[in-house]
């Protein structure tokens, strides 16, 4: 059976894939700190976020459309959110008019930005790098172990329950070909409960298995690397990008006094 891996171009040869596991998590976390911090006022620094976000996506070689097909998956939900503020704040007093710079609008299409951009950036951060790899960065950050084994227990066994789920439609549609015009309740609740139980099962043995060599709760991790003196610098470089942007407003009126006397 053929699955979905979420780090599905974690294999590509990239600058972007090249990174660090622990440095590419921190610049993430980074970059989307600082996009959700940004305050709605002026859209300028959301322009050159977004340009950051573009370069990234150009330079991990992931497909664009790959990357859309994930994006359109949660941008209901975030247009909802954009478009619901300023539509609340209009109901609330029926005395303000929203126009393109009403402060309402304004934090809408902020919402909008934020969340899209901050969602491209975890797309390209989890299809670039493996998933057990990025736990283990998160245990050198002293994330919690029960969250990260958890996490890499779900990853492993949510296989297991598609596999199951394939294998169970594909046994049904040879039975009944065509589509389902009755019973179609009783046969899915069926159909559910067969794979609730093989999947049951077989992480049973999945988990027999791993006890037998030697799993005591952790899972070992990767051997690490040490960071390369490059990929500091292009940290420190990107945060100092970031704060620029983050507080451009501030560093360009303290520039202005400086030099205007």
């Amino acid at each position: 059976m053929r699955h979905a891996f979420i780090d599905k171009y974690s294999h590509i040869s990239s600058p972007v894939q090249r990174i660090d596991p622990l440095i590419k998590l921190l610049s993430a976390l980074i970059i989307i700190l600082a996009m959700v911090s940004q305050p709605p006022e002026h859209l300028l620094p959301f322009a050159l976020y977004g340009l950051l976000v573009l370069m990234l996506l150009i330079l991990s070689r992931i497909p664009p459309v790959y990357v859309m097909k994930r994006l359109l998956i949660v941008l209901p939900f975030i247009l909802f959110a954009a478009v619901f503020f300023p539509l609340s704040v209009k109901l609330s007093d029926s005395s303000i008019r929203l126009s393109l710079y009403d402060p309402a609008v304004l934090k809408g299409i902020s919402i909008f930005i934020k969340a899209a951009l901050s969602v491209v950036v975890i797309i390209v951060l989890v299809s670039a790098e493996k998933f057990h790899h990025l736990l283990s960065a998160m245990r050198r950050l002293k994330m919690p172990a029960a969250v990260c084994i958890t996490s890499a227990l779900m990853y492993r066994y949510i296989f297991i329950l598609a596999d199951e789920s394939m294998r169970t439609s594909l046994a049904r549609q040879s039975r009944t070909p065509g589509k389902l015009r009755q019973n179609r309740l009783k046969v899915y609740g069926n159909q559910m409960a067969v794979v609730f139980l093989r999947s049951w099962d077989r992480s049973k043995i999945i988990y027999n298995a791993m006890l037998s060599k030697g799993f005591s709760g952790e899972f070992p991790a990767p051997g690490r690397e040490r960071i390369k003196t490059g990929q500091i610098v292009s940290f420190c470089i990107l945060g100092v990008f970031l704060a620029y942007i983050r507080f451009m407003e501030h560093i360009n009126a303290f520039v202005k006094q400086i030099l205007i006397p």
